[in-house]
């Protein structure tokens, strides 16, 4: 609906600077392009985040320029008398959300005198809700400060109404329009799958344990400690590696319930990367609660297959899964003894139950038809509900 024909056109001695937040611009009851086709001296200035991602913008107003917006010092702008009355008034357009994010992105503002309006009725912008009854919109805003700036101006009552014209037409063609009931259709999920590799009797379950050398933030992220269980036989193996620098500090060791002792006594990655693999047998897959325990202990995997154990879960709940403890405890599960140093123990057991919890799911799968050789999950026909 096009209003331009409709809107009047009101000359003032204030200059009107109009800053956008960019979620308002193509707004379709947004009221600041009507200030802006209806005041000759009127600009409009939309923030654009640019590469900072933040709405800035610089609008060239004079010193004496005053901003409406109601921060802790903002002064009634009906209380200033005319020798103090500003020239340029600077508008916030957008929600108050969006409002006080561009003035805090904007140190510009900051260094302007602020104004404030206390607005005596409701706000007449009835398609649009305000958050508080003596909140208003942009056009009634400026309305009531050029009434307060030149209320000489008769000139600027016409604002109102074009603005009520505007809601009174948006009104009416809502109420003019059939309504139908809202039908949603079941919402059609993408197959989910539990991956082959938690169905084989090969499969290793593994947790690692990480540092930073020497506390330092900025270093990278050194393995400290690869343990695994073999889901068939439950077999243990656990290595701590030797730092090649500055090891984990006092507290991080206490932390994953290690000992200086275990790692002066560590062993070199190459020779844990020899023996896991020895461990774990040529080509069996290994897995991890997740992806990242999978991304440390790659200098030990080698090319051996990996799952991630969070994925699968969250394929079979169609949801998120939380921390593992969470998961343990919403299954019912029990942790499996794991005979390794550390709080690797408890982790690992933990991810072990969770394995041997999916892999039990997977098998189900497999034995209730319909079902297929991977593991997807496929629903029957529905019958037909008309014939044809």
């Amino acid at each position: 609906m096009c209003r331009c024909a409709s809107l009047p056109t009101v000359p003032t001695r204030t200059r009107i600077v109009l800053l956008q937040h960019p979620h308002e611009r193509r707004h379709p009851f947004g009221t600041a392009r009507l200030l802006a086709l209806s005041l000759p001296n009127a600009e409009l200035h939309v923030a654009y985040g640019g590469l900072s991602g933040l709405p800035l913008v610089a609008a060239p107003v004079p010193a004496d320029a005053a901003v409406l917006f109601p921060s802790q010092d903002a002064v009634d702008l009906a209380s200033l008398p005319p020798a103090e009355r500003p020239h340029t008034l600077v508008v916030i357009d957008g929600t108050w959300a969006h409002a006080k994010r561009l003035h805090r992105v904007n140190p510009w503002l900051h260094g302007l005198r602020h104004v404030r309006l206390h607005p005596d009725t409701p706000s007449r912008y009835r398609i649009r809700r305000e958050p508080r009854a003596d909140y208003v919109s942009t056009l009634e805003a400026v309305v009531l400060a050029l009434s307060a700036l030149e209320p000489d101006n008769t000139a600027v009552a016409r604002l109102l109404l074009a603005f009520d014209a505007m809601v009174d037409q948006q009104i009416a063609h809502v109420a003019s329009v059939r309504r139908q009931g809202r039908s949603k259709r079941p919402r059609q999920r993408q197959v989910r799958m539990l991956s082959p590799l938690l169905g084989d009797p090969r499969l290793v379950v593994a947790y690692a344990e990480t540092s930073l050398p020497g506390g330092d933030a900025d270093a990278e992220r050194e393995l400290v400690q690869w343990a695994a269980v073999r889901l068939a036989d439950g077999a243990t193996f656990d290595a701590v590696l030797r730092p090649h620098g500055p090891g984990p500090g006092a507290a991080h060791l206490a932390h994953m319930g290690l000992s200086a002792a275990d790692l002066a006594a560590g062993e070199p990655p190459a020779a844990a990367r020899a023996r896991f693999q020895a461990f774990a047998g040529a080509g069996a897959p290994v897995a991890a609660w997740t992806e990242t325990s999978l991304t440390w202990g790659a200098p030990l995997l080698g090319d051996a297959p990996r799952t991630v154990l969070k994925t699968a879960y969250c394929n079979v709940h169609h949801g998120r899964a939380g921390l593992i403890e969470q998961v343990v405890a919403r299954e019912g599960l029990a942790a499996a003894p794991v005979a390794c140093r550390g709080r690797a123990a408890g982790r690992l057991g933990n991810a072990v139950a969770v394995a041997r919890w999916l892999a039990a799911r997977r098998a189900a799968l497999h034995a209730s038809p319909p079902s297929d050789d991977d593991g997807r999950w496929r629903s029957a026909p529905r019958p037909d509900p008309m014939p044809r």
